[in-house]
C-alpha cells in the first residue's frame, strides 16, 4: 500500500498561547503540514474528516499505542507513560522540553515549539486524526509524493523505535499492510526477549493477570493500552469486579467490543474474545500483535471516500 508523505512541522507548543497549547504523548504528535490540501484528500475509512486548523493537525502513530499521560481524568503508570513521550519527542528533534507543573501535559518551555519533519499517512481515524508514521527532517521526495513503505523505511519511523525499545504496546488496524504488520510483530517480539522498556512490568498479558481492586490501583499498572481505555468507563460505570466486564464489553460491539481477525485462529472474533476477567482479575489472553483490530465504522450518514 502507498503512503502519502506529508512535509511540515511537528508542534509541541503555542507561544502565544503555552497553557492552551497541544498535549503531546507516546503515540500522538501534533503537525502543521505545508500543504492542508492534501490532508483533507487523505482516505477517511471511518466517513470522518480531518480535524484540522490553522494550527494544525493530531498525528496518531500506526502501528503503536504507548501509555496514557491522560485518558479523561485518568492515566497510566506515568514513569512508562512519559518515558514515552520524552523519547518520541526526542526523536523528531526536540530538546530540554519542560512541562507546567499545574498542567503537566502541556509543554511550558523546549529549545523548539516546532521542528520540521515529515508523515507518511494512509488516511484519517474516526476521531479525526491523521495515521501515520512520523520521521524528522525534511525528505528526499516532494510533499504529496506517493511512497511504497517498505521494511527498511518504516525501520527509520519514530514509530518503529518506540517499539524496539519497548517503550510501545503493538496495536495493528485493518488498515496496516500485512508486510508491515508482520515485520512490526517481530520488532515488538525482540523487545520482549529479554524484556526493555515497560515490558519487565507488563501486566494483564499472556504471561500473567493482574489484579485490579480500583481505579487508583489500575494508573498505577503497566498494560495494554486500549484494555486500559476500556478498563476505566467500566468501573466508571459503578462495578467493583470484573465479573461483569464481558457481558459489558458485548453490550456495545462499536465503542466497546472492537472486532478483531484472530490471526492464529484464522477467524473474525471481538475484543471480549482475547479477554478473560472475574473476581479483581483480568487478563488479554493474546499477544495484542496476534489479531488485527477493525478501525471504528462510519458514523450514519457519513460518506466514506476511497
Amino acid at each position: 500500500m502507498s503512503y502519502t508523505l506529508l512535509r511540515g512541522l511537528f508542534v509541541i507548543r503555542y507561544p502565544d498561547l503555552p497553557r492552551q497549547g497541544p498535549e503531546p504523548d507516546g503515540d500522538t504528535v501534533k503537525f502543521k503540514p505545508d500543504s492542508p490540501a492534501l490532508v483533507e484528500g487523505l482516505r477517511r475509512p471511518s466517513g470522518t474528516p480531518p480535524d484540522i486548523s490553522a494550527r494544525g493537525i493530531s498525528v496518531r502513530l500506526e502501528a503503536i499505542d504507548a501509555l496514557e499521560t491522560h485518558f479523561g481524568e485518568t492515566h497510566q503508570e506515568l514513569a512508562g507513560a512519559n518515558q514515552a513521550r520524552e523519547r518520541l519527542l526526542e526523536l523528531l528533534g526536540f530538546t530540554n522540553v519542560t512541562f507546567f507543573e499545574d498542567h503537566p501535559n502541556k509543554v511550558k518551555s523546549a529549545d523548539q515549539d516546532s521542528i520540521r519533519g515529515y508523515v507518511l499517512s494512509n488516511g484519517i481515524d474516526a476521531n479525526g486524526r491523521m495515521i501515520g508514521f512520523v520521521y524528522p527532517d525534511d525528505p528526499t521526495e516532494p510533499d504529496g509524493a506517493d511512497v511504497f513503505l517498505n521494511e527498511a523505511r518504516v525501520d527509520q519511523s519514530a514509530n518503529a523505535a518506540l517499539l524496539a525499545e519497548g517503550l510501545a504496546y503493538p496495536a495493528f488496524y485493518a488498515t496496516l499492510p500485512a508486510a508491515l504488520r508482520t515485520h512490526l510483530a517481530s520488532t515488538s517480539q525482540a523487545a520482549r526477549t529479554p524484556p526493555v522498556g515497560v515490558w519487565p512490568r507488563s501486566k494483564a498479558d499472556p504471561n500473567g493477570k493482574a489484579g485490579v481492586p480500583d481505579l487508583d490501583a489500575l494508573q498505577q499498572l503497566v498494560m495494554w493500552p486500549k484494555l486500559f481505555r476500556r478498563i476505566v468507563p467500566y468501573l466508571a460505570s459503578g462495578a467493583t469486579d470484573f465479573n461483569g466486564f464481558d457481558a459489558w464489553l458485548r453490550s456495545d460491539p462499536v465503542h466497546r467490543d472492537d472486532p478483531l481477525f484472530l490471526l492464529d485462529q484464522g477467524e473474525h472474533g471481538n475484543l471480549h474474545d482475547v479477554i478473560e476477567a472475574a473476581g479483581q482479575d483480568i487478563q488479554l489472553t493474546v499477544w495484542p500483535e496476534d489479531f488485527i483490530i477493525s478501525p471504528d465504522p462510519a458514523p450514519p450518514g457519513a460518506t466514506i471516500h476511497p
